[in-house]
């Protein structure tokens, strides 16, 4: 995949991508493509061997369907310009701009929750420097790439930083990490200094609680995570495997950064990780309470008990403002992340419930056990938790369910 900004506007990008589409046993393939079905995809063009595959782009689906006529591997050759609306409004006016696939913006086609070998290509103006999802090499002026091989295939987010804005500085051992932050907008010493604790510590923690170190090879993750802070309009925190996004604002000036440890968590329970698709009941009950939840367990861990009661309390505060309003809904509803009180509030505070049940250290090993058991496993359901809790615990099993559904 060949990926241009050169003479490109912000949110903006010209992409050459060709690939072999293997149908197997099947008569077709549906692939993700596209953002705003008016605007996204300009100028596309389609080359294959038209006496073997059909095609037809969906732009309002966000599909691109690839139907065989005869033969079973067929190369196609796509050209395109794509213009990024949710990079542009969550991103735009800042300093770096973010292309990530999990905004339905499916900036190039893939297989969702497949793996595949990809070869990658950056052209950009001397004034752009890319951070990527995996480890790119400088190749020359303005020329950057990389080969990833086992690649899950909607997993490939880019960072575009301004050069001119950000100062970079690098962590050194245990983990060395890279964190770029806007010039004048810097946070303090302290800061600085917590984030790095706290990213140390939770690294630490979380390798051995899941049995997995963060350092992955066979998931691609070869080094530890940069820490990007932006200026966008929105102020949305995203763990992006190579990279960490978040607000420059959030970080530099909020009483907290415990969210970053959350980001962290998202190397093991996340989307990339438990891939069950949006859409399926409990999906955001496992992409995101589950994280949640074990991010304050490291806290509890970390810090002690007093500070996990009190979180704990202020989780309750929120969540009561919405009990018996439209808003507050079973968390198995939640297919969307759309509802930030009732993932990250009312999800934890179930599973704390849970924890007192049966234990918080066998509550913490149950989670370690789903991760171990579903890690990277296509076809994830919200009911193979569920399942595994049963198999261990019958009665909790039935209890959590219903605190779950109701």
């Amino acid at each position: 995949m060949n990926i241009s900004k050169i003479n490109q506007d912000e949110g903006n990008m010209h992409v050459s991508c060709s690939f072999v589409i293997d149908f197997q046993k099947s008569d077709s393939v549906v692939m993700n493509f596209g953002g705003d079905g008016k605007l996204s995809v300009e100028n596309l063009t389609i080359q294959t061997d038209t006496s073997s595959l059909k095609y037809s782009y969906q732009p309002d689906a966000r599909k691109l369907v690839f139907k065989k006529i005869q033969g079973r591997s067929i190369g196609v050759k796509m050209n395109y310009n794509y213009t990024n609306l949710s990079a542009f409004f969550i991103y735009g006016g800042g300093t770096a701009e973010l292309w990530e696939t999990s905004f339905n913006e499916h900036y190039y086609p893939y297989l969702p929750d497949c793996y595949a070998d990809i070869t990658l290509n950056l052209e950009l103006p001397d004034s752009i420097f890319p951070l990527c999802s995996y480890p790119l090499k400088h190749t020359g002026s303005g020329k950057y790439g990389c080969r990833i091989n086992g690649m899950l295939q909607q997993s490939l987010s880019l960072a575009l930083l301004q050069k001119s804005a950000y100062i970079r500085t690098t962590a050194g051992e245990p983990y060395d990490m890279d964190i770029y932050q806007i010039a004048g907008m810097q946070c303090s010493k302290r800061r600085y200094d917590e984030l790095l604790e706290l990213a140390r510590a939770s690294i630490s923690y979380f390798g051995k609680i899941y049995g997995d170190e963060y350092l992955c090879p066979q998931r691609g993750i070869t080094q530890y995570p940069a820490f990007v802070f932006h200026n966008g309009k929105g102020f949305s925190n995203r763990y992006n495997i190579g990279f960490i996004s978040a607000s420059q604002e959030k970080f530099s000036t909020y009483p907290d950064i415990y969210p970053l440890v959350h980001e962290i968590g998202h190397r093991w329970l996340g989307e990339w990780t438990l891939l069950i698709r949006d859409g399926q009941p409990g999906a955001y009950f496992i992409k995101e309470s589950l994280n949640e939840f074990m991010t304050l367990m490291f806290l509890r861990h970390h810090f002690g008990n007093g500070l996990y009661l009190s979180l704990i309390e202020k989780y309750n505060a929120e969540y009561q403002k919405i009990i018996n309003t439209p808003q507050d809904e079973p968390v198995v509803n939640l297919v969307e992340n759309n509802n930030n009180t009732v993932v990250y509030r009312k999800g934890p505070l179930i599973l704390d419930r849970f924890a007192k049940e049966i234990g918080y250290e066998n509550c913490i090993s149950l989670i370690s056990s789903f991760y171990q058991k579903y890690a990277g496993k296509p076809n994830l359901k919200y009911s193979d938790f569920i399942n595994l809790v049963n198999s261990t615990w019958p009665n909790a099993a039935n209890e959590l369910k219903n605190w779950i559904e109701n």
